[in-house]
């Protein structure tokens, strides 16, 4: 019994691919979404400040200022986070492939298991 090299391979980059879709689709929305809001968000800043209803040293200008801030740093964060789950859960789909094609050679010959790395090991 051997492992199908070409078949291991294929099996990887269609099992990547079709994780990396979904988590890109997943992203992408989010990315949309939040992205309208912190543009209109902008705009509605630059308005007050550009009309003069609200002065630069306003306390109310500064607040939404600061939300402003917090908001774009908050997307950010998420971004930043749901770029590295995409990113983990190709490593467990490379993985566990890979890893499933040693251990079904091993199972087949009356061998112990490899155990399957976690991230970060």
């Amino acid at each position: 019994m051997s492992i199908k090299l070409d078949e291991v391979a294929d099996d990887i980059y269609s099992k990547v691919k079709d994780s990396l879709e979904s988590d890109w689709n997943t992203l992408s929305t989010f990315h949309r979404s939040q992205g309208k809001k912190l543009a209109r968000q902008a705009a509605l800043l630059a308005q007050l400040k550009l009309s003069g209803e609200l002065p630069q040293d306003d306390p109310i200008f500064e607040t939404l200022n600061e939300q402003f801030e917090d908001a774009a740093r908050n997307f950010t964060q998420a971004v930043s986070n749901l770029t590295i789950l995409t990113l983990q859960n190709a490593w467990n789909t490379i993985v566990n492939t890979l890893w499933g094609a040693v251990n079904e050679l091993l199972s087949g010959a009356g061998l112990g298991l490899l155990p399957i790395p976690k991230l970060g090991d």
